[in-house]
C-alpha cells in the first residue's frame, strides 16, 4: 500500500514536472514567435523608408537578380552585359531565390526611376545629411508601391526572410550552448541582440545577399554545435555539409565553415562513434557540401582561371593597388565598428558619436562578464560550443581584415555570416555580469528594450532625414529668418537671403549658410546651385556645387509659390590665406558653371558680382611672423607697427614692396586706411600707396582682439629719381576728415601721426 503510495507520488511528481517543463518550453516558443514578429515588422519599417538603391551595392545586387528572373543564367565575370558590376562573383544562392520571387512582378519602368543625383556624395564623411542620394526620388515611389518600385520592394522581402532565418538560427545555436539550463534565457537573448541589431534590420530589409549569408552560416553553426555537443551521426554529417554547401553557395567567405565542420566532426565527443565513422562523416559533410556549390567555383575556374572571383572586385576604383598596411587597417577600424552597429544609406548616415559609445558600452559589459567567467572558472554555457562561436568570429574578422589588405571595404555587414555566433558571446557575457540569474536576465532585457527605443527611431530620426526633400513653407516667413540681398534669376528662382552660422570661421574648418529660395514659375531644367567663398584677385578657398535640397529637390520639382531653406556645408580650405574678409557669392548653372543665370537685384538692375554674405577667415591662434625690421609704434588705443620688410629697391622704374604687420590691440572701431609715402632727402613724397589693409580684404572694423595682420602695400617707383638717401613715412587715416590717427613710439608721441622708417633691407 506504502509503495503503491510511493509510486504514485513518484508519478506525479515526474507529470508535474514534465508539465513544468512543457509550460516552460510554451512560454519560450511564444517569446520566439513574438520576437520574430517583431524582427519583421522593424525589417519592413526600415525597408519601407529606405529609398531603392540607397543601399550598400543595392542597385548592383538587384541588377544581378533582375538578369537572373530575365532568364539570362548567371552574370558573366568578364564583361558587365547585366550590370551587375563587381557583384557578378557573388555566388548565386541569394539571387536565385530572389529571382524566382522577381519574376512575377514586372519593372519596365525602372529607367524611369533611375534619375541619378551628380552630386552623389558616397561616403562624404564630413558632410552629414548632404548630398547622400545616389538618385532623385519622386512620387512613383510612394506606398502604395507599383510597377518597378514593388518589384523592389517585393525583392527586399527575401533578405528579410533570410534575417529571419538569421534570428531562429541564432536561437537554435545559443539553445544549443545552453543545453537545458534556461535560467538565464541565453537563446531568447542572443536572439534578440541579433534581431534589434540596427545595420542587420536594415541590411535585411534591402536588396542584399548578406542576410543570407548570415542565414546559412548561423545554420551551419547550429548543427556543428549539434554534432559536437550530441555526436557524429550520418544524418547530422549529411546535413551538416548540406547547410555548408548552401552557406558557401552564398558567400565566399562562407568557405571559411569547411575547416571549421570538419574538425567538429573528427573531434566531435565519442558516443558510439569511432574514428572509422567520424571519417565517414567528413566524407559525407565534404561530398554534400561539394554536390551543393562546388559547380559554382568549379565554373569559374573553368571559365576565367579565377574560382572566388576575387579579380572581379579588386578591378574596382576601391581595389588596392598595393596590400594595405596594417597602419592603414588601423585607422579604418572606426568605420568597421560605426558600419556594424549602423551606417545606413551607402554607409553614410551615421548615429550621433554619444550614440556609438553607449553601444560599445554593451561590448565592454561583455567583455566584462567573460572576465569574470574565466577568472571563475565558470563558463555560462557549453565551452565546446562557446569556443566554436569564438573561434568562428575570429575567423571572419581575420577574413575581412586580408580582405580590406586588397579592398577598401570597412564595411561591419561583411561580418554578418559570424551575427549569430557573436551575439551568442555576447549575451553570455551580459549573463556573468550580475551575480544572479534573475538580475542577469532583467539587465540584459533592459539593454535589448534600450535596443528597440533605438531601431524605432532610426528609420524616422535617422534615415528619413537623410534623403526627404525639404520641408516646403510660406516664402514671406522664410525671408524673416535669413538676411543678405534678394533676387532673382532668370526670371523663375527667387533668392529670399543667406546667412552664415557665425561671421568668423578657420582655415579647415566648415561654415554652414543658410540659403532659402522660391519658385516664382514651374522650371523645366535642373539647375545646379553654388556657394563660393572668394578672396582676393578671384581666388576661391571653398565652394560647393549641388542641386538644391542638398541633392535631393531639383528645381524642375519645384513647387510655385512655395519656399524652403538648405542648409550648405562649405570648408574652408586649410591653405586660405587669413586674416581676412571673403565674399560669398551665390548663383545658378544648368551646365556650364562659366554660364551662371543672371542674378537680378530688387532695382531690377543686373548684379554683376552675387556677393550675398561675407565672412572673416582667420586662424584659431594668431599668427607667428618674425619681420626683418621690429618695432613698437602705438596707432590710436587699438593698433600697433610691429615690424615690416621689403623687397626689391629704390630703383627707377621698379617697385618696392612693403609689408607692414599690424597687430590688434582691441576692436579698432573705426575704419581707417593705410598710407606708405617714400620720400626723398629732403622730406618729399617721391610715391606712395593708400587704401585699407591687405587690398582691401581686411578692413580695420573687421579686426578682432590679438589679429596679426600681414599687410602689403607696393609702390611703383617712378623713371626720375631725386637724390637719396630715401625713408618711409608709414601711418593710418580717416578717409571721411583725412584725420590720422595719433602715433606713440618708444620715445613718445611722434608728429604728424606719421611713422618714418629707414627703407635699407
Amino acid at each position: 500500500m506504502i509503495g503503491t503510495r510511493m509510486n504514485a507520488d513518484c508519478f506525479h511528481h515526474q507529470d508535474t514536472e514534465t508539465r513544468r517543463k512543457n509550460i516552460k518550453l510554451t512560454s519560450y516558443l511564444r517569446a520566439f514567435v513574438v520576437l520574430e514578429c517583431l524582427f519583421a515588422l522593424l525589417g519592413f519599417l526600415y525597408s519601407a523608408v529606405t529609398p531603392i538603391y540607397e543601399a550598400p551595392d543595392e542597385v548592383w545586387h538587384d541588377a544581378y537578380v533582375r538578369w537572373v528572373a530575365r532568364g539570362n543564367g548567371l552574370p558573366p565575370l568578364d564583361e558587365d552585359r547585366s550590370g551587375a558590376y563587381q557583384e557578378a562573383a557573388q555566388p548565386p544562392l541569394y539571387y536565385l531565390v530572389a529571382a524566382a520571387v522577381r519574376r512575377f512582378f514586372p519593372d519596365d519602368d525602372l529607367p524611369a526611376l533611375m534619375w541619378h543625383n551628380p552630386f552623389f556624395g558616397y561616403q562624404a564623411g564630413g558632410t552629414v545629411n548632404d548630398n547622400k542620394n545616389m538618385l532623385i526620388h519622386t512620387d512613383q515611389e510612394r506606398f502604395p508601391w507599383t510597377g518597378a518600385a514593388r518589384a523592389i520592394h517585393v525583392t527586399r522581402l527575401v533578405s528579410l526572410f533570410f534575417g529571419l532565418v538569421t534570428v531562429a538560427a541564432t536561437g537554435l545555436l545559443a539553445q544549443e550552448a545552453a543545453g537545458d539550463d534556461r535560467r538565464g534565457g541565453l537563446p531568447l537573448q542572443a536572439a534578440a541582440l541579433v534581431a534589434l541589431t540596427p545595420q542587420f534590420l536594415f541590411i535585411s530589409g534591402i536588396v542584399s545577399n548578406d542576410s543570407a549569408a548570415a542565414a546559412t552560416s548561423t545554420l551551419s553553426l547550429w548543427m556543428t554545435a549539434r554534432i559536437l555537443r550530441r555526436g557524429v551521426s550520418p544524418r547530422r554529417a549529411l546535413l551538416l555539409g548540406l547547410l555548408v554547401g548552401l552557406a558557401t553557395l552564398t558567400k565566399t567567405s562562407t568557405l571559411l565553415l569547411l575547416p571549421l565542420a570538419l574538425a567538429a566532426l573528427l573531434l566531435a565527443p565519442n558516443r558510439s562513434a569511432g574514428l572509422l565513422s567520424r571519417v565517414l562523416g567528413a566524407l559525407l559533410m565534404l561530398g554534400s557540401a561539394a554536390a551543393v556549390s562546388g559547380w559554382w567555383y568549379g565554373r569559374n575556374a573553368l571559365l576565367y582561371g579565377d574560382p572566388l572571383g576575387i579579380s572581379r572586385h579588386i578591378q574596382t576604383p576601391w581595389g588596392r593597388q598595393t596590400p594595405a598596411s596594417l597602419a592603414t587597417l588601423l585607422g579604418e577600424m572606426p568605420r568597421l565598428y560605426r558600419s556594424f552597429w549602423g551606417a545606413f544609406g551607402w554607409g553614410h548616415v551615421e548615429y550621433p558619436t554619444w550614440i556609438y559609445a553607449a553601444l560599445g558600452g554593451l561590448v565592454v559589459l561583455a567583455l566584462v562578464g567573460w572576465g569574470r567567467a574565466l577568472f571563475r572558472r565558470s563558463l555560462p554555457a557549453s565551452p565546446r560550443v562557446l569556443l566554436l562561436a569564438a573561434l568562428w568570429c575570429a575567423a571572419i574578422f581575420l577574413a575581412l581584415l586580408q580582405w580590406m589588405r586588397q579592398v577598401e571595404a570597412p564595411h561591419g555587414r561583411l561580418l554578418f555570416p559570424a551575427i549569430g555566433a557573436w551575439a551568442l558571446l555576447m549575451a553570455a557575457g551580459w549573463n556573468n555580469v550580475l551575480a544572479t540569474s534573475r538580475g542577469a536576465w532583467h539587465g540584459a532585457n533592459g539593454v535589448l528594450l534600450a535596443l528597440l527605443l533605438l531601431n524605432l527611431l532610426t528609420p524616422f530620426r535617422v534615415i528619413r532625414p537623410a534623403f526627404a526633400p525639404p520641408r516646403l513653407t510660406d516664402p514671406a516667413a522664410i525671408a524673416r529668418t535669413v538676411s543678405g540681398p534678394q533676387w532673382t534669376y532668370g526670371e523663375a528662382v527667387r533668392l529670399l537671403g543667406a546667412s552664415p552660422d557665425r561671421p568668423s570661421v578657420a582655415p579647415g574648418e566648415v561654415l554652414t549658410v543658410r540659403v532659402c529660395w522660391t519658385a516664382l514659375a514651374p522650371m523645366e531644367k535642373d539647375y545646379t546651385l553654388f556657394v563660393q567663398l572668394v578672396g582676393r584677385e578671384e581666388t576661391r578657398i571653398g565652394e560647393r556645387h549641388t542641386y538644391p535640397g542638398l541633392g535631393r529637390f531639383p528645381t524642375s520639382l519645384w513647387p510655385v509659390g512655395r519656399a524652403f531653406c538648405d542648409d550648405y556645408r562649405v570648408r574652408v580650405a586649410s591653405w586660405a590665406p587669413g586674416p581676412e574678409l571673403y565674399d560669398g557669392l551665390i548663383g545658378l548653372y544648368e551646365a556650364d558653371p562659366s554660364a551662371r543665370l543672371p542674378a537680378i537685384g530688387e532695382d531690377g538692375r543686373r548684379v554683376e558680382m552675387p556677393v550675398a554674405f561675407r565672412v572673416r577667415v582667420a586662424p584659431e591662434q594668431p599668427l607667428a611672423v618674425t619681420p626683418t625690421h621690429l618695432l613698437d609704434y602705438h596707432l590710436g588705443d587699438a593698433i600697433r607697427l610691429v615690424g615690416y620688410d621689403l623687397t626689391g629697391g629704390v630703383e627707377a622704374g621698379g617697385t618696392l614692396t612693403v609689408t607692414l604687420y599690424w597687430r590688434a590691440d582691441g576692436a579698432p572701431g573705426g575704419d581707417y586706411r593705410v598710407f606708405v609715402h617714400l620720400l626723398d632727402a629732403r622730406g618729399e613724397m617721391v610715391t606712395q600707396h593708400d587704401g585699407p589693409p591687405r587690398w582691401g580684404r581686411y578692413p580695420t572694423p573687421a579686426w578682432q582682439a590679438g589679429d596679426v595682420v600681414p599687410d602689403e602695400h607696393v609702390l611703383a617707383i617712378p623713371p626720375s629719381l631725386p637724390e637719396g638717401p630715401f625713408s618711409l613715412a608709414v601711418g593710418m587715416y580717416r578717409p571721411d576728415t583725412l584725420e590720422r590717427l595719433p602715433v606713440t613710439g618708444p620715445a613718445g608721441p611722434l608728429p604728424d601721426g606719421r611713422i618714418l622708417l629707414d627703407v635699407r633691407p
